[in-house]
Formats: structure tokens, sequence, C-alpha cells
């Protein structure tokens, strides 16, 4: 049957954190955290009728603030905001003023900052208990944090289904500011594996964002044809790959418009677990976890460099700074919306 419960609860700088499990009628299971909406856990059946968890993460939520993990801070399963990726010289130019923005990042500003969302308590605002199970979390971020303009207003709602998990994003803001969220699971199809690397991927996409040495986005679209990017067709994640580096780089999804479009897809190494990722966004950011810590995650389990991986949705990285760019500037009276969906076929 259906159901939300909490089942663990801890005081953190004063807030309380909680953990959720969310249960669906067909045995899904997942825990998120009300801290940066971290998603510790995903249990779905492969082909075979056996029960995988498919994310990295920890048993339970007094590891995710633990000192010796944020300090290698590999932003397992959380929220990323106000703006996914990075953003050249941590400034851009709105409304003729340049904006400092903290610098957390070789010069640039990486997933929102110092601080970013996936490190915020956020205020659970709403949970449904039903067929499919829901919970809604919020966190307004004050004008000026980490230097953005605007009082920003997220809801982020994450619904567990039969087919998988989806997860909604919508923002509001009181004074013009630029948006760019997304969600940073770690997947690895193969339960239990040290390497993700005769796994699986597809990605929908004829074309790919050049980076600069610090992984700036330049605004040159590159074709993926006849290239080490090319994942149009199926292939082993390290077919292909640079193998001290693995892939770190964002993707055009080859579609016209916002609506929910199938972007990218994986694939167990045994092939009895097949995961589609669609989204409203255009780009899917295909991260290999190069720079995953050693770290003992769930069970004991040990995750460390490319024992996971990430398909981040979201808005081209660095619009506010590439003119041409689809633009990432939320004006008051707009809402942001996005949806994302991880589906097991």
């Amino acid at each position: 049957m259906a159901s939300i419960k909490e089942i663990q609860q801890i005081i953190y700088k004063g807030k309380t954190i909680k953990v959720f499990e969310l249960q669906h009628d067909c045995g899904n299971k997942s825990l998120v955290s009300n801290y940066g909406c971290v998603l510790m856990k995903l249990t779905v059946k492969d082909k075979m009728n056996k029960w995988r968890d498919v994310v990295l993460g920890f048993d339970t939520i007094e590891e995710y603030v633990a000192g010796d993990y944020l300090k290698d801070y590999p932003y397992f399963g959380a929220v990323i905001g106000r703006y996914a990726n990075r953003i050249k010289g941590a400034s851009f130019i709105l409304a003729g003023k340049r904006i400092q923005l903290a610098d957390n990042k070789n010069g640039n500003t990486l997933h929102g900052g110092f601080e970013g969302f996936d490190k915020k308590v956020w205020e659970v605002i709403e949970v449904k208990d039903e067929t499919n199970p829901s919970i809604s979390f919020q966190y307004i971020s004050p004008s000026g944090e980490e230097g953005f303009p605007g009082t920003l207003t997220t809801k982020f709602t994450i619904t567990l289904t039969a087919a998988g998990l989806q997860y909604s994003i919508d923002t509001v803001t009181d004074e013009a500011t630029t948006v760019n969220l997304s969600y940073h699971p770690y997947f690895n199809l193969d339960e239990n594996s040290s390497t993700v690397n005769e796994q699986k991927a597809k990605i929908h996409a004829a074309h790919w964002l050049e980076q600069d040495d610090n992984f700036c986005v330049t605004g040159k679209l590159i074709a993926t044809e006849n290239t080490p990017y090319d994942f149009r067709n199926w292939q082993p994640i390290s077919q292909l790959w640079n193998k001290a580096d693995g892939y770190d780089q964002s993707f055009v999804a080859d579609k016209n418009n916002d609506e929910l479009s199938l972007m990218a897809e994986a694939k167990s190494s045994d092939g009895n677990l097949h995961m589609q990722i669609s989204s409203t966004e255009p780009v899917v950011h295909f991260y290999t976890g190069k720079w995953i810590p050693r770290v003992k995650g769930k069970s004991g389990i040990e995750h460390q460099p490319f024992s996971g991986y990430c398909f981040e949705t979201h808005q081209y990285p660095n619009a506010v700074n590439i003119p041409g760019f689809p633009n990432t500037i939320l004006q008051p009276g707009e809402a942001k919306k996005q949806t994302t969906l991880f589906q097991f076929v």
C-alpha cells in the first residue's frame, strides 16, 4: 500500500532535518530528506524481479552533514541552485549592472556558490499519501544570497510512481534574477558495483557545448558525430572516454520545445535494468563521477571515482554571459516550471 512516513530526524545548526520514506503500491521505495531535498535511496525492480537500489548515498542523514564528506563534496542526490553548473567569472550583467557572485570554483560560480540550495534545510509544505506518493519542500532564498539578486521562492516536489521517480521545480522571484536549477542524484544500475564503466548510455543529442579548461561553457555548439561524445546509439560508457577524466559535458537535447521529452537512457551491464530520463529542460549534463571521493556509502559499500553517473537536466550553463543562448533571467510576475522523470522500463 502506498505510504509516506518520517523515519529519521536530527537537529543540525538549530534546524530540524527529516528523512521520509515513500513507498508505492508496486513496491518501489525512495528516501528523501528536507536537507537539500537529498535523494538517499531509490529501489526499483529489474527484469528478473530483483530489487536494486540505484542511487549512491548514505544510510543516515548524519553522514550527509559530516565534515569529512563535506570536505570533498560530490553533491550526492541534492537539489542544485540557484544556478546549476558554472557561471564564468562569478558574475554577469543584469540591466546594465554587473552582479558579483560567490567565487567558489577557480574564479567561477559552481552550483550556486559556497552554500547553495543543496545545503539548505527546506520547509516541508505538502505531503500526499496517495497512489503516487509525493512530498513538496520549499526554500525562500533571500536577495543577495551568494550574490544573487531577488528573493527567490522555490518549491521542489518529488513523486514516486510505478515507473520510477519524477521531480518538479517551481520558482518565482520578486526581482529580476538568473535561475537554473537541477537535481544531482548519482546512478549506478549495477547495485553495489564499484564502477559504471561497462554500463551503457544513450543520449539523444546531436550537439554538445564546448567548455574551457575550467569547464565553463564557451557558447560554441559542437556536433557529436564522429567524436567521443556521440551517444546517439547505445555504447558502454567507457568505450570512447578519456580514462582519466570520463565525461563531464553538457549535451543539447534533440528537442525544440519545453514538453516532457526523452533525453537520455542508461542500462545496467547485464541489461536487466533500463532507465530513461525525460525532461522539460533543453540540456542534459552527463557526469561520470571523476571527483567522487573514496567514502563508505550504504551498507558499507565504498564509493569512489566513476562509481556513479549523473544526468543533470537544466538550462544552458553560463547562459547569462553568452548572447544568443536561451534566456535564464526570471522576472517578477513570471514563474519558472520544470519537470524531469527517471523511468525504469
